[in-house]
């Protein structure tokens, strides 16, 4: 029994002087941080029984779990909030939502959209929303997105996105003009168009950039609408291409091709030698770099690390080659 609580009180004594030592430190707590991308929304002066939309994002901009819930809060009926509830939103996660407005009545109609999260220094915050109903003819514009994200694409690339744009009001609307900031961005309709209620017309947007670099911008659009001028964000990022013929090839010449270039199981004289495979199979999965055995071979992830016998290649230059598989594994 004595030996018992001697070793009950050694542990105890263990413990405290572990919890005192300074140089083991306090646990990181990873906290989440709500961002929300509006203050307010306003919705422009629209026809009894007609519906306008305006979209906005939740984003967690910090590094822990953000817990997030959404309520709408109205006397009446003429706003829905899509979604709504509870959510979880990881690190750097964004919660796109939309909020639409249909008036029932010649009336202003006020409402708030409480946001309660975990992020301590912004749990509890409240979206004012805000539109009016008439009954008088009013031409209204309506957007299918009020963002347009062309994602990441290569320098030399082009990619193109879609936009709805709708009189959803009971009058002619006559959209004017449409602008956009920068020359990357193209717009293929002719402007003025005027659209009688009930239409509407489908824009397509193009970016093809020239070099690489962050292209975000605004695209805006001038019409009789008392929304009028109505602004999308356009977001776009452009990557260097990553070229095989000058980046990749010179790297095997002058380090793999002394044992991969007749033997070996994998021959990388050429890209076509190196995308026909080794005899175990392929080792470029295009599009995907961290996957490919190519990648883990030269990081030494998938047994011995390749050049074998001979230092490592530079990280930077491993990095170079995964880009290139990310960027589809082009023979350029």
């Amino acid at each position: 029994m004595k030996t018992f609580i001697r070793l009950i009180s050694a542990m105890t004594l263990l413990q405290l002087l572990l919890g005192s030592c300074s140089d083991m430190g306090d646990p990181e707590i990873l906290l989440p941080q709500l961002i929300v991308d509006v203050e307010s929304i306003e919705f422009s002066t629209i026809t009894i029984g007609a519906t306008q939309t305006k979209g906005f994002r939740l984003i967690n901009n910090g590094e822990g779990e953000l817990q997030v819930t959404l309520a709408l809060v109205q006397d009446s009926s003429v706003y829905s909030l899509d979604p709504q509830g509870d959510f979880n939103l990881n690190p750097e996660d964004t919660l796109n939502l939309v909020v639409t407005f249909t008036p029932q009545s010649n009336a202003t109609y006020p409402a708030e959209i409480l946001v309660s999260s975990n992020d301590p220094e912004n749990s509890d915050l409240a979206i004012q929303v805000r539109g009016r109903g008439t009954a008088v003819p009013v031409p209204v514009l309506s957007l299918s997105d009020n963002q347009l994200d062309f994602g990441q694409i290569l320098s030399d690339g082009s990619v193109q996105k879609q936009i709805t744009l709708s009189s959803t009001g009971n009058d002619t609307l006559s959209i004017d003009s449409v602008t956009v900031e920068q020359d990357v961005f193209q717009v293929d309709t002719v402007f003025p168009q005027h659209l009688i209620p009930g239409t509407s017309i489908s824009v397509t947007v193009t970016f093809e950039p020239v070099i690489a670099g962050n292209y975000d911008g605004e695209m805006t659009i001038y019409s009789n609408s008392s929304s009028s001028p109505d602004v999308i964000s356009l977001l776009a990022d452009a990557e260097e291409a990553v070229s095989y013929a000058t980046s990749v090839q010179p790297v095997w010449d002058g380090s793999c091709t002394g044992c991969h270039g007749t033997s070996a199981g994998l021959n990388l004289s050429s890209y076509a030698q190196l995308m026909s495979g080794a005899n175990s199979g392929a080792v470029v999965i295009a599009g995907d770099g961290a996957s490919s055995r190519l990648i883990m071979k030269l990081r030494g992830t998938a047994g011995s690390r390749m050049p074998l016998s001979a230092p490592p290649l530079a990280d930077s230059t491993i990095d170079r080659i995964e880009r290139w598989i990310d960027q589809g594994a082009l023979d350029n």
